[in-house]
Parts: C-alpha cells; sequence; structure tokens
C-alpha cells in the first residue's frame, strides 16, 4: 500500500514536473521572440524593422500575447519570476516581462516611427513638387538632383521612380531608366509608365530583342493606350506628361 502511495506520488510529481517545465520553456521562448523583435525594430535594416514592426503591432493588438500577467515559481529551487526584470533581459538578467510596459514602449515606438514618416513625406511632396516645376521648364538635371533627394526620403513610392525614368530618358541616361523602371516595377507590376519607360530605353540602347518583348508585353496589358504607346516610342522628343 506504501509503495502504492509512494508510486502515485512519484508519478504527480514527475507529470507536474512536466507541466513546469513546459510553461517555463514557453515562458521564455515567448522572451526571446520580444527580445528578436527589440533587437530588430533598432537594427537599422528596413525589411527587418519593417517585419519586426508588423510582429510588435500583433501583440500589441493582442494577437500574439492572449494570457494574463503569469508568475511563475519553480519549487525545485524556489525561484520566483521577477516582473520588473524583462528590461534586463539583453543583459542575460532572468526576468519575467512586463507586458504593459513592453507595450507601452512598442506603442511610443510606432507612434515615434509613423510621425518620422510623416515628415519625411511631407519633404519628399516638396521635393517631387520642385522636380515637376524643373522638369517643365527643362531644366532635367534640377529635376534629376530633386528625384534623386525625394527617394532618399521615400523609397516605396513607385511613381518617384517612374518621374525619374522619364527625366533620364531626356538626359539619355538609358541604363538608368531600366534600373529605375525594374524597381517601380517591384512596387506596382502593374505600372503603366514602368513598362513603357522601359520599351523606351530598349529601344534608345538599339536592344531588338528586349524591345519588342517589352512592346508586346506593356500592348498586351494596356490594349486601351496603343496609340499612345505606338507615339511615345516612335516620338522623338519625349512628351512631358501623360495621363
Amino acid at each position: 500500500m506504501a509503495a502504492k502511495k509512494s508510486l502515485s506520488k512519484s508519478t504527480f510529481k514527475s507529470t507536474k514536473q512536466i507541466e513546469l517545465n513546459e510553461e517555463w520553456n514557453n515562458f521564455m521562448k515567448r522572451i526571446g521572440e520580444v527580445s528578436n523583435i527589440v533587437k530588430d525594430l533598432a537594427s537599422g535594416d528596413k525589411a527587418k524593422s519593417e517585419a519586426a514592426s508588423v510582429l510588435a503591432d500583433q501583440y500589441l493588438e493582442g494577437k500574439i500575447i492572449k494570457d494574463d500577467d503569469i508568475e511563475m515559481k519553480i519549487k525545485e529551487d524556489r525561484t520566483v519570476i521577477n516582473r520588473k526584470a524583462f528590461e534586463c533581459v539583453e543583459r542575460n538578467a532572468a526576468g519575467e516581462m512586463c507586458k504593459e510596459a513592453w507595450m507601452a514602449e512598442v506603442s511610443k515606438d510606432a507612434e515615434l516611427r509613423a510621425e518620422d514618416r510623416k515628415i519625411r513625406r511631407e519633404k519628399m511632396d516638396t521635393l517631387n513638387t520642385q522636380a515637376i516645376k524643373a522638369f517643365r521648364r527643362g531644366d532635367y538635371d534640377k529635376a534629376l538632383s530633386c528625384y534623386n533627394r525625394a527617394i532618399e526620403y521615400i523609397r516605396d513610392n513607385h511613381m518617384l521612380y517612374c518621374d525619374r525614368a522619364l527625366t533620364n530618358i531626356k538626359l539619355g541616361n538609358y541604363e538608368k531608366v531600366l534600373n529605375d523602371c525594374d524597381l517601380a516595377l517591384r512596387l506596382n507590376e502593374k505600372s503603366f509608365k514602368a513598362r513603357l519607360y522601359k520599351t523606351k530605353a530598349y529601344k534608345e540602347l538599339e536592344d531588338i530583342d528586349k524591345f519588342e518583348e517589352c512592346k508586346l508585353e506593356v500592348e498586351e496589358m494596356f490594349p486601351q493606350h496603343n496609340e499612345l504607346i505606338a507615339f511615345f516610342l516612335r516620338k522623338e522628343d519625349i512628351i512631358e506628361d501623360e495621363n
């Protein structure tokens, strides 16, 4: 009987230990995930930062962190998880994440990033306006300089690359036209201007095979603009604006 009770206690203890270990592992996994997000946000790498931002927003919206505050006690060594020690995770201090504090910091960071993007977009808009004015008066070097600076502020606007490509067509920089068109198409694969300017660049570079290939693509994708396409590719002096 005593042996049976001993076995029962041993089994219970073993089961309890497994549960505690699993809970501990899950907890440490969450800390690791949050630590990686914080590192990526501060990495300076745009792709990593944007991906980390998405995860951070999911944490803020409760899509990842769903549990209430947890205080874990490991009976074997009687160590109590310190709720205020999460800020020391980067220094390998044992601790529990303070969810509210972390969420507040991430929210603050998101607000700062939003404000920074707003400021950069305003500067981009100003430079874009200056570039358009310079282009229309025939000052293509000035227009190109303004587009270059505008893109430094906002790099995910496909129209900026299209407009810079048209400016480079005017300047005869056809290799640069191809590069800008490729960048624009990565952001918007259905960009009419990017495909049209790319076709024009291949024509001027006398790359007949690429020219015919791109011409066929743009005509098939935008049959409603076939007259404009033909006019644009035929015209020696590039039109400055087309809708």
